[in-house]
């Protein structure tokens, strides 16, 4: 069990999905960082009651979407061959747990004001399209239904961005 780990680990690191989930955690740093650093500029109206309700709206498709993929969760864009998850928002979207975590980062920026912290919102939004493309080539391998479910799924949200 633990050389299968440290394999895995080491291939992990070698093949660069290391990487991705490393500019994943900085997207999210810098999305904190500017939300608390003065900005130079406009800032753009605050509103803690919106910003509370991204967040939390957020949090619960975070939970909601770890909850149905269950073994299937990893931050790697690469399948962990646990199973193809089409249940719960992923009837309905095939990337919901990056919308909800996007989401929550908006809240982040509604309640900073900062426009700073809007700019790393589109970034991280940029970087999860970046990451997806790459995801799906790998879920395109690993499960043969990925194409169909796909055709009839939305991106990030329902019905937007379905694959042809």
């Amino acid at each position: 069990m633990a050389e299968s780990f440290a394999a895995r680990a080491r291939e992990f690191v070698r093949d660069g999905r290391w990487g991705m989930v490393a500019v994943q955690g900085l997207m999210f740093l810098a999305v904190a960082v500017t939300a608390l650093l003065p900005a130079p500029g406009p800032d753009f109206p605050q509103s803690l009651w919106v910003s509370l309700v991204l967040v939390v709206v957020g949090s619960a498709g975070v939970l909601w979407t770890g909850r149905s993929l269950g073994g299937s969760l990893t931050p790697s864009p690469v399948p962990n061959g646990v199973g193809l998850v089409g249940s719960g928002l992923y009837r309905w979207v095939r990337h919901p747990m990056y919308t909800a975590l996007v989401i929550i980062c908006l809240g982040v920026a509604v309640g900073s004001g900062n426009w700073t912290c809007y700019l790393a919102v589109a970034a991280l939004d940029v970087f999860f399209e970046i990451k997806t493309r790459a995801e799906e080539r790998y879920l395109r391998v690993a499960y043969p239904g990925y194409d169909a479910y796909a055709a009839r799924t939305g991106k990030f949200l329902p019905g937007l961005g379905k694959a042809r």
